[in-house]
């Protein structure tokens, strides 16, 4: 009786441990850091079905920018369980949810501004809040509430000028983004000349 018992319980056992390393067969999640050094602009023209890269002349109104901030990616974990136990002719049915990847900014993004140059006087203007961006909602929102709202905000987004009173006829757009730690990734466009 003791051994039919003890038989029972070590079975029992090993399916505990089987279960408990990793029922859902899941790859470990992964700890990368990520670390900013470029910036991307590009020009566009939103005015038609799809926006097209500006070569010539665009209106005002439909005027847009698509910033890309360029990044490397430095994998500093990966745990894996030596152990396992799922050869050991268990089978269950288990509810999944692997972990994801992580990924730590290094340096974050603290904010971005916009300036335009008049290509005729060279004036300098700070155009930042002349552009707007899409929540995840598809709601026009600035961007700075874009910035306060999406902490994890790492590679791209689409900026809309919203207002343009203010702009020149000649101009050329550059962007700044700062990182808290005061480094600065700056871009600029080429000449944008608008009807």
């Amino acid at each position: 009786m003791n051994k039919k018992l003890i038989s029972l319980l070590v079975l029992y056992f090993f399916q505990f441990l089987a279960t408990s390393c990793d029922p859902c067969d899941c790859e470990p999640g992964k700890t990368f850091e990520r670390t900013y050094n470029g910036l991307e602009l590009k020009a566009w023209d939103t005015s038609g079905f799809q926006n097209e890269e500006v070569s010539d002349t665009v209106n005002k109104n439909s005027f847009g920018l698509t910033v890309s901030v360029e990044f490397d990616l430095n994998q500093i974990a990966y745990l894996k369980s030596r152990l396992d136990f799922s050869s050991f002719g268990f089978a269950s049915a288990y509810a999944c949810s692997c972990p994801p990847d992580e990924y730590i900014n290094v340096d974050p993004i603290e904010s971005i501004e916009i300036r335009v140059t008049d290509t005729q006087s060279q004036e300098i203007m700070d155009v930042t809040t002349n552009f707007s961006t899409y929540d995840y909602n598809g709601e026009q929102i600035t961007i700075s509430d874009f910035f306060e709202n999406r902490a994890d905000w790492h590679h791209g987004f689409q900026l809309d000028m919203t207002e343009y009173d203010n702009i020149p006829t000649t101009s050329i757009f550059e962007v700044k983004i700062i990182l808290e730690s005061g480094t600065e990734l700056i871009e600029q466009t080429q000449e944008i000349n608008f009807e």
